[in-house]
């Protein structure tokens, strides 16, 4: 039985970032598939991952984070969360089918019908264990 996975971790300025995506992507680009991260720490610095495997450990001892995809993983260009310092108003996005398509040698690409993969964000929060937190996971 596959189990969830976990909630956000919470920053030390208590937010819980959010990850969705408006829709699966589509093998032939023909939908568009933004994936959006809300409640983010506002001024903090961080990119989105994805890797082909779900595997699910704790991120750092003390840290409320989990790691939710296993290696190899895929980085996507670093981005900057706006919103307010130490306000849960910044967030993170990613057109994933530009993304896939400028980056043709990316991980999983080209893609298959019925691949997966499992994207998260990561984010940089210097008082909290590794110095950084993580969103919740999103397979699609």
């Amino acid at each position: 039985m596959a189990r969830p996975p976990p909630a956000a971790g919470t920053s030390t300025s208590g937010c819980a970032a959010s990850i969705t995506a408006n829709d699966n992507p589509s093998v032939s680009f023909a939908n568009p598939c933004t994936i959006a991260v809300s409640c983010v720490e506002g001024q903090k610095n961080g990119i989105l991952f994805y890797g082909l495997v779900s595997y699910i450990q704790p991120w750092a001892t003390g840290s409320t984070s989990y790691l939710c995809t296993k290696a190899p993983t895929q980085r996507t260009f670093s981005q900057g969360s706006g919103g307010t310092l130490g306000q849960c108003n910044g967030s993170f996005a990613l057109d994933w089918n530009a993304f896939q398509m400028a980056n043709p040698s990316a991980l999983g690409n080209p893609w298959t019908v019925g691949a997966t993969a499992n994207c998260q964000a990561w984010y940089r929060d210097p008082p909290a264990p590794k110095t950084t937190n993580l969103s919740n996971a999103l397979e699609f």
